[in-house]
């Protein structure tokens, strides 16, 4: 059986894109492929100069994100925003609090806990401990 998930990316309190993913959706699988995917990449609004860790938006981080996760048939796939109820055990949400900035990721349980709230970089040292 698998671990599943949802993951939220979210630009000014609306869902760009809801993930869900099949099996693997627990912190130190799809949480971990999450934070070091986005650790150090900055939200910009333009690209100038060096684009490497930047996104254009957060629908250019949404489109980033897919690329990275989607390599073959099944496991993740795009739902409808804001989906729910689909026997996920975490729900992760991806958001940005200003432009020039880094990403935070917010972690729920199958219960609305929150898990975790922070930095990409801040969630691996949690799993680190």
């Amino acid at each position: 059986m698998g671990t599943r998930s949802l993951t939220h990316v979210v630009d000014n309190n609306d869902t760009l894109l809801t993930l869900y993913r099949q099996y693997d959706g627990y912190l130190t699988g799809h949480g971990l492929d999450h934070a070091e995917f986005l650790q150090g990449i900055s939200i910009v609004n333009g690209i100038s100069g060096d684009a490497d860790k930047k996104a254009n938006g957060m629908g250019c981080l949404s489109a980033q994100l897919i690329a990275h996760l989607k390599d073959g048939v099944g496991n993740i796939y795009v739902y409808p925003p804001d989906s729910k109820d689909c026997w996920e055990e975490f729900t992760y949400y991806i958001y940005n609090e200003k432009i020039g900035e880094g990403v935070k990721i917010k972690v729920k349980d199958a219960h609305n806990k929150t898990l975790f709230n922070g930095t990409p970089g801040e969630f691996i040292n949690k799993l680190n401990k």
